[in-house]
């Protein structure tokens, strides 16, 4: 060995580290670790898909390839899933305990309604509301928790379908249905990944297919968020309605995620402009901000329940919305200037905490664990018709 050149071993060494490192998606220039978007315990999570997707694109003649079980659908051959079949047509391979439902889904872009295979309704679903970075039960149990909520809604069950589409049993419009993304929002969001989250997300949908959440039998009403801030919210806090199992719950592990705390502050002058385009009648100043604007009632978990505002004591729930703020979960200071709400979570904080579910996911809770554990009381079971 010449002097000053490292052993063989650790230039082998230090190459599969660089090649790991690339692997998991690991930033390397400035531009990389300020636009890092997926944490390295998600990252991790994706280090097998991803070495078996190096190993179906190895470009050496004769290199080894993965090939899917016998019988099962391949979701990674461009060839044989053409571009508009990766969420709209997802390839069933049917379970005998379940049979197969076509749901009548209002697509929001183009105004129509258009048959769809539940399971390929599900994977959009899936795609659209939780990060495909996630650890796979995680994934797994959102989508049982989205097949849940539309199999309910859905007019075949006589749930009354979507409430403003007639004839159709969900629409597209995540602020009234659920999240949807086509193949080419998940193409735009997904870029480089595409293929490893495409897979990542067929999975999850293809191996809980035709599952459910039950409560004595029935499916439940299914809420889920994104992050709680460490315990959940009852149900009747939020929507003044009362189900068993939709009560407080603690959600941990979830301290490290990215916008678990985050501020927003406005001028009043901002504050006042946005709040009298929701509360008009109040005729709403700066100076009435600065002279009135304080937290009324808590609920029992210590989100903000009631604010005063003017003369009127007012929902939290009215406030975040009319503000844009991520929770009720919030406190908030005030300068000469401005005021500022300090935020705890994302969401409405009923149901199902995505973060948590991750968080209990990497601990080794299964799906079913993680689904029992939101939704109080209840069991995972098959659709029958």
């Amino acid at each position: 060995m010449k002097r000053g050149c490292l052993p063989q071993f650790l230039c082998l060494a230090l190459f599969f580290l660089i090649l790991v490192w690339r692997m998991i998606g690991a930033p390397i220039t400035s531009e990389d670790w300020s636009g890092l978007h997926t944490s390295f315990g998600q990252a991790r999570a994706l280090l097998p898909a991803r070495m078996a997707r190096m190993a179906m694109l190895w470009p050496l003649t004769g290199a080894v390839r993965m090939e899917p079980a016998s019988g099962a659908p391949s979701l990674l051959n461009s060839d044989t899933d053409p571009e508009d079949a990766l969420l709209k047509k997802l390839v069933q391979q049917s379970a005998p305990e379940s049979p197969q439902m076509t749901l009548a889904v209002f697509d929001a872009q183009t105004g129509q309604i258009v048959p769809m295979p539940m399971e390929s309704y599900v994977c959009s679903v899936v795609a659209a509301e939780m990060p495909a970075s996630y650890h796979l039960e995680a994934l797994k149990a959102q989508a049982v928790a989205a097949r849940t909520r539309v199999y309910a809604q859905s007019l075949a069950m006589g749930g009354g379908g979507c409430s403003q589409h007639p004839n159709a049993d969900v629409c597209t419009d995540s602020a009234h249905c659920q999240g949807y993304a086509s193949v080419a929002d998940c193409r735009e969001k997904w870029s480089g990944e595409y293929e490893v989250y495409r897979q990542r997300v067929a999975q999850a949908v293809t191996e809980t297919q035709g599952q459910i959440i039950t409560y004595q039998g029935r499916p439940i009403e299914v809420f889920y968020h994104a992050i709680s801030g460490g315990t959940t919210e009852d149900v009747q806090s939020v929507f003044s309605e009362s189900l068993p199992y939709l009560v407080s719950v603690d959600s941990k592990g979830e301290e490290g995620m990215r916008g678990y705390s985050t501020d927003a502050s406005f001028t009043f002058e901002q504050a006042a402009e946005l709040l009298g385009k929701a509360f008009p009648k109040d005729e709403l100043t700066a100076q009435v901000l600065r002279d009135s604007f304080t937290i009324g009632s808590y609920t029992p978990t210590g989100r903000v329940d009631t604010l005063f505002l003017g003369n009127h004591e007012v929902k939290a729930a009215e406030i975040r919305k009319a503000l844009n703020l991520r929770s009720t979960w919030f406190t908030v200071s005030m300068d000469p200037d401005r005021i500022t709400f300090h935020q705890r979570g994302y969401g409405h904080g009923v149901g199902m905490s995505q973060a948590g579910a991750n968080a209990m996911a990497a601990d080794g809770s299964a799906y079913p664990a993680i689904l029992a554990h939101y939704y109080q009381g209840t069991e995972v079971a098959f659709i029958t018709r």
